[in-house]
């Protein structure tokens, strides 16, 4: 399994020589590093092939207290022992022994704990700004890690299927185990629907994720093409796709800061 790696694959980064050696300085407040903790429980859950964080993963204690997300995380608020729980538990066994995805190295899981224990050891100053600095697999990790909390809260479950490099020819599976993921968190969605990253109606930790997401894989993306965002100009004519765009706040919190060191 990669995990530090798998977005890094995504955006067609092939991490060597510089890129491989370079280091960033992300700058986040309280509120993003608890939900830049909580999408590295997932990531290092789910490698190890544990569904059971999804179900608690917008309860106080991961989530904090957003007054005007409460409805949402109740959704997510789940015990282990809670039938709508265990009917996710099983659908994910039935996933992991359909798709028999390749299992996770030492490495892979040092790397999310390495991730985790940066977050949750960085200090504040006056402004309850901290930073934390990464190299770029854990860069990578952190695009990664953002994106399937995001996926998730908005009603895509098949996003754990790719995160654990699930065969195409095992879509079946997969698509079988999104159907019962909405079936448990989001039963008013039909067929293959799921939420904007914008309704309301997605709890906003989701969107602080999603900001998060948009800003380390534009310095990714940049990084891969031998440019710095913020010093370099976008060439348009070789730099295509989202990543390469400047991201939008569209969480209540404003934007992470990445620089490379």
């Amino acid at each position: 399994m990669v995990v530090g790696g798998k977005a890094a694959m995504d955006l067609g980064i092939c991490m060597q020589g510089e890129m491989m050696e370079s280091r960033w300085v992300v700058g986040f407040l309280e509120e993003h590093a608890r939900v830049m903790r909580s999408a590295f429980i997932l990531a290092g859950n789910l490698s190890d092939f544990k569904i059971d964080f999804i179900c608690e993963m917008f309860a106080p204690l991961h989530a904090g207290d957003v007054q005007t997300e409460r409805r949402m995380a109740q959704r997510f608020n789940l015990r282990p022992e809670d039938e709508p729980c265990l009917a996710l538990q099983e659908a994910f066994s039935r996933l992991v022994q359909e798709t028999s995805p390749e299992p996770p190295t030492e490495a892979d899981l040092a790397e999310v704990a390495e991730c985790l224990k940066k977050v949750e050891e960085a200090r504040y100053d006056a402004r309850g700004w901290a930073a934390a600095t990464f190299t770029a697999a854990e860069l990578s990790l952190l695009r990664t890690a953002c994106e399937l909390y995001a996926r998730l809260a908005i009603g895509q479950g098949w996003v754990v299927g790719g995160y654990l490099g699930c065969p195409a020819e095992m879509s079946e599976a997969v698509y079988a185990f999104d159907r019962r993921f909405r079936e448990v968190f989001f039963p008013e969605l039909r067929g293959d629907a799921y939420y904007g990253i914008n309704s309301q109606l997605v709890h906003d930790n989701a969107r602080v994720a999603w900001d998060v997401l948009q800003v380390v894989r534009q310095h990714l993306a940049f990084t891969a093409q031998g440019k710095v965002v913020g010093q370099d100009k976008r060439d348009v004519r070789t730099m295509k796709g989202a990543e390469f765009d400047d991201p939008m706040q569209r969480s209540r919190l404003e934007l992470i800061t990445c620089s490379r060191i």
